[in-house]
């Protein structure tokens, strides 16, 4: 081994490995303040993408989180008016009911009780006027979805959006086969007496949807007389007679049907004495029969008139004419008033289009219309609130103020099916709120807190620090540290076993 002072290659050697710990020290200790194993590109450019990468993912999925706390939170707003218009509309139909008692409840009661119904109907129009969140009203149809449609046919009577997607096509296909497996009947029954008069006396009890009621007729009765009777009864019973088969001296025969379409709807007679409908002692019953149709490529059977609809990019409720326009059959069995019942055997197309409103939530982390929904809360301002249609004519809350078309005094029977409809509407857009949190919002924030919890982890094994291997390294570079110093200073023996050597020359 030579000796000299120009290269000491010893001390240059230390001195790379003194550099070498002192930036393993420096690494480790800013690992350590921070917590983080990755603080900068050098430390892992790979770990440094994918991790910005999930943290974007991370802030993404807490906003959607709070935007669906906070959707739920106007969602109990929302239902918590609709439930006050609720406890107002059980005190109307109190009142209504009273008044209906006309044999006992007097002049005075019933103006006093369409006194205290107007301020109710005002209370509840205040109710939905007021009821907001951040500015924005909720219940009188300012969140509620706007459309068209191209129904050259007229068998669309009114359409409800409640959801949609953000994918969801800007259309709804609506299709309807025709044929009398698919078309939606009423419920009927029909006695041919084959004279226009009774030849033998006739008890039986009519029931329906709404109630039961008996009826006797002498021999001698005219049919037409025998359907005024019956229908005199409607309200109770939920059932219409029509005289049919008029030979020219008068109608022959008798149809009663349900006021409704669908399964639910039924006719039911109990024969007590005569033959009209059936053997004395024996009941004979019918059943209404629901339509089935195709909208957007999904199979759907209606509720009588009516199709609840959840298909995979919208959901809400399709109400239908029972005849189309100009004369076109619709969706429908028609004629119950005529000697012989229209079937709906054509096939019928309409398409609801430019479906704009509603209430847009963006419920995911990203973008893209998977991640938002758009809903509706309704809307239940009491001039389209109950609304029903009766003998051609449209009625709503609104038309059951004083002197109104419904009011007390002026139509009390039209005035509770009013009421029963707007409980009815009510109940069905509580049940909607409902079920969208449940079923929506709940089940998404769920999903939201399990995928913040998944990636937070998968973050924190690439990105945080392991604490007890930085500390092992912390402790290994200071060792190093302290052992290259020592190797420095012992650098100098070369150079001074020179010194000694010119020395002794000397």
């Amino acid at each position: 081994m030579s000796l000299g002072i120009n290269n000491n290659v010893s001390a240059l050697q230390a001195n790379r490995n003194l550099y070498r710990a002192n930036w393993q020290t420096s690494k480790a200790l800013q690992k350590l303040s921070s917590g983080l194993r990755i603080n900068q590109g050098p430390d892992d450019p790979a770990g440094l993408i994918i991790s910005e990468l999930l943290r974007s993912d991370l802030s993404g999925y807490e906003r959607a989180l709070r935007n669906t706390q906070e959707a739920n939170n106007v969602m109990s707003v929302a239902e918590g008016g609709l439930g006050s218009v609720s406890s107002m509309l059980t005190q109307v139909k109190s009142l209504a009911i009273h008044s209906l008692n006309d044999g006992i409840t007097s002049g005075a009661q019933t103006s006093a009780n369409q006194a205290e119904l107007n301020s109710l109907l005002n209370s509840i129009d205040r109710v939905v006027s007021t009821t907001s969140y951040a500015g924005q009203n909720l219940l009188n149809g300012a969140q509620d979805f706007t459309s068209g449609a191209s129904d050259e046919n007229g068998i669309i009577d009114a359409v409800s959006i409640r959801s949609r997607s953000g994918v969801a096509a800007n259309e709804i296909a609506v299709d309807y086969a025709g044929g009398t497996q698919s078309q939606t009947e009423r419920a009927y029954l029909e006695a041919d007496f084959g004279a226009a008069e009774l030849a033998t006396a006739q008890e039986f009890s009519i029931a329906g949807a709404d109630g039961a009621r008996t009826f006797a007729f002498a021999a001698g009765t005219a049919i037409e007389d025998m359907a005024a009777q019956i229908n005199s009864a409607t309200g109770s019973t939920g059932v219409e007679a029509y005289a049919i088969r008029d030979q020219g001296a008068g109608a022959t025969a008798l149809r009663i049907a349900s006021n409704a379409y669908g399964s639910e709807a039924f006719v039911r007679v109990e024969q007590r004495t005569g033959d009209a409908f059936a053997a004395p002692g024996t009941t004979r019953v019918d059943y209404g029969q629901d339509a089935n149709l195709t909208i957007n490529g999904t199979g759907v059977t209606t509720n009588g008139l009516a199709a609840n609809v959840q298909t995979g990019d919208f959901t809400g409720r399709i109400a239908f004419n029972a005849e189309g326009l100009n004369g076109a059959t619709g969706i429908a069995q028609t004629g119950y008033g005529q000697d012989e019942l229209v079937n709906a055997d054509a096939d019928r197309q309409a398409t609801i289009n430019n479906i704009a409103g509603g209430m847009q939530l963006q419920l995911g982390g990203g973008g893209g219309g998977q991640n938002r929904e758009t809903v509706s809360l309704g809307n239940y301002n009491p001039a389209t609130l109950g609304r029903v249609t009766v003998d051609g004519e449209s009625y709503s809350l609104n038309d059951l103020y004083s002197g109104g078309r419904a009011s007390l005094a002026n139509n009390p029977e039209i005035a509770m099916r009013v009421i029963d409809q707007a409980i009815s509407d009510v109940a069905a857009g509580r049940a909607d709120i409902g079920a969208y949190q449940a079923n929506t919002l709940e089940t998404n924030a769920n999903n939201l807190m399990v995928s913040i919890e998944n990636v937070t982890a998968t973050e924190s094994r690439i990105r945080d620090a392991d604490m007890a291997r930085t500390i092992t390294e912390l402790v290994t570079a200071q060792l190093l540290e302290q052992a290259n110093l020592f190797g420095i200073q012992n650098s100098k023996v070369s150079a001074q076993s020179v010194s000694r050597l010119i020395g002794m020359g000397g």
